[in-house]
C-alpha cells in the first residue's frame, strides 16, 4: 500500500468535457502517487485556452484557493506546463506550493535516475525548465558546482544566476556527449556482433522491464508498478526457442504530453531505438485508453525519427482482461501478439512473430559442407538458422539463413559457395 506524504488537488482546463480530459488527469494522478501525493479532487475549467495570467480564470483560481484551505493541502498541481508568469502570479493567490505537469515528470525523473548519465540527463532538463523561471532570488548560486565567476559590473543577482545556469547547461551537453560517443562505441560492437537487435518501447508502465525479465530468464531486471522505473537501455541476450539468439533492449516509457526538455536530454537515450531491427511495442490492454496509449507512442516515435522501424504491436496482461473484451481486440488487431509478460503466457506466439521478421532480414546462401567442418562454424549457430537440403557422402547441401555480417563469414570459413544445385 502506498504511504502519501502529500495531500494534493489537480487543476485542469480542457475545451469540451471528453474522455481525453479524463485519461489526461487520471495520468496526471498516477504521476502524482508515483511521487507519494495523494490526490483529493480535480477542479476542472471549461475554456478554449489558458488564461494567460492565471491558467484558470479568477473566479476559479478562488475556488482552488478556499479547497486548499479547507482540505489542508499542500500542494497543488497543474494539468500543464504553465508559464513563468502564470506561475508567479498563481503563487501570489494561494499559499502552498504549485507544480505542473513537467515538473511531476521531472521529480520522477530525478528520484528514478541510478546511472551517471542519468543524473546528467535529468539536471540538464531541470536546468532547462527553470532557467525562463529564475527571479533573482540567488537559490542557484548556494550550489558551488553549478558554475565559476562573481558577478560583472552591473550585473544583477537573476543576471548571473541566469548565467551560472547556461554555463551548467553548456557543461552539461559536453559531458553528455562525451557519454554519448561511449554509447555509439558500445553500440557499434553490439552491431558488429552479428545479432539482430531489437527494443522494446511502449507507454510507460505497461509492462517493458517485466516482459524483459521474463523472455531474457533474468530476474535482476528491476521491475516496478511505478510510472518511470527504467530511464537508461537495459540490453540483455535472447535465445528464441529455434536456438537463435538476438539482444533485446528495454527503453524509457512514453508518456502524452512529454516534455520536451526531457526529449533533448535523453534523446542520446532514445537513439538506442533508431539503430534496432526490430521494435516491440508493448500496450497494456487493461488500460481502458490503451488506443490513445498507441497513438502517442507513435507519436514519440514519430518525433525521434523511428516510427517506419519494423513493430510488432505486443498486448500484455491479458491475464486481468474478461475473455469476451480480449476476443473483440484480437479481432481488430489481427496481426497484434497477446501475452502474459507476468505469467509468461503467450510469449511463444510472440517468438515466432520475431523469427518471422528476422527471416524477412536475413540473407541466404547455399553451401556445401563436410560432416567434419561443422566444427569451423559452430561458434555461429546461435546467429542463424541451417537448413540441411541434400547429403552425397561426406558433404551436406544446405541453406545458411541469418545476418548478412554472419553469414558472409560462415561462407569465407568454407569457401563452398554453391549457387545453383539440383535435389
Amino acid at each position: 500500500m502506498t504511504e502519501f506524504r502529500r495531500k494534493g488537488i489537480i487543476v485542469a482546463i480542457t475545451q469540451a468535457l471528453d474522455y481525453k480530459t479524463k485519461e489526461s488527469v487520471e495520468e496526471l494522478e498516477l504521476l502524482c502517487k508515483t511521487l507519494d501525493i495523494e490526490i483529493l479532487d480535480t477542479i476542472i475549467q471549461r475554456r478554449e485556452k489558458p488564461d494567460p495570467a492565471t491558467y484558470v480564470g479568477s473566479g476559479k483560481l478562488e475556488k482552488v484557493k478556499n479547497f486548499c484551505e479547507e482540505r489542508q493541502i499542500d500542494v497543488v498541481i497543474f494539468d500543464d506546463e504553465i508559464t513563468p508568469i502564470q506561475q508567479r502570479n498563481i503563487e501570489n493567490v494561494l499559499s502552498v506550493p504549485i507544480l505542473d505537469r513537467t515538473q511531476v515528470i521531472l521529480e520522477i525523473f530525478s528520484r528514478h535516475a541510478t546511472t551517471h548519465e542519468g543524473k546528467l540527463q535529468v539536471e540538464m532538463a531541470k536546468l532547462i525548465y527553470e532557467l525562463p523561471r529564475l527571479r533573482g532570488k540567488g537559490l542557484y548560486l548556494s550550489n558551488p558546482g553549478a558554475g565559476i565567476g562573481t558577478r560583472g559590473p552591473g550585473e544583477t543577482a537573476l543576471e548571473l544566476d541566469k548565467r551560472k545556469v547556461k554555463q551548467r547547461i553548456s557543461t552539461l551537453r559536453k559531458e553528455l556527449a562525451k557519454l554519448k560517443l561511449n554509447r555509439e562505441n558500445a553500440r557499434k560492437s553490439r552491431l558488429e556482433s552479428g545479432y539482430y537487435l531489437v527494443s522494446i518501447v511502449g507507454y510507460t508502465n505497461a509492462g517493458k522491464s517485466t516482459l524483459l525479465s521474463s523472455i531474457s530468464g533474468e530476474k535482476d531486471i528491476f521491475v516496478s508498478d511505478k510510472l518511470f522505473s527504467t530511464l537508461n537501455p537495459t540490453i540483455r541476450k535472447v535465445k528464441l526457442p529455434s536456438g537463435r539468439s538476438c539482444l533485446v533492449g528495454d527503453t524509457v516509457g512514453f508518456i502524452s504530453k512529454l516534455p520536451h526538455t526531457l526529449v533533448e536530454a535523453f534523446h542520446s537515450t532514445l537513439e538506442e531505438i533508431l539503430y534496432s531491427d526490430l521494435l516491440l511495442l508493448v500496450v497494456d490492454i487493461s488500460d481502458p485508453f490503451y488506443k490513445d496509449k498507441i497513438r502517442a507512442s507513435y507519436s514519440v516515435l514519430e518525433e525521434i525519427g523511428a516510427h517506419e522501424k519494423p513493430i510488432i504491436l505486443v498486448f500484455n496482461k491479458i491475464d486481468v482482461l474478461p475473455g469476451d473484451k480480449l476476443e473483440l481486440i484480437r479481432y481488430e488487431y489481427p496481426n497484434g501478439v497477446f501475452i502474459s509478460a507476468k505469467q509468461g503466457k503467450g510469449l511463444d506466439g510472440l517468438f515466432s512473430k520475431m523469427e518471422e521478421y528476422f527471416k524477412s532480414f536475413d540473407v541466404r546462401v547455399k553451401l556445401r559442407i563436410s560432416h567434419s567442418d561443422y566444427g569451423l562454424i559452430s561458434k555461429y549457430f546461435e546467429y542463424v538458422t541451417i537448413e540441411k537440403l541434400d547429403s552425397l557422402g561426406d558433404f551436406d547441401f544446405v541453406q545458411i539463413s541469418g545476418p548478412e555480417s554472419i553469414v558472409l563469414k560462415i561462407e569465407h570459413i568454407l569457401n563452398a559457395k554453391v549457387e545453383n544445385f539440383y535435389l
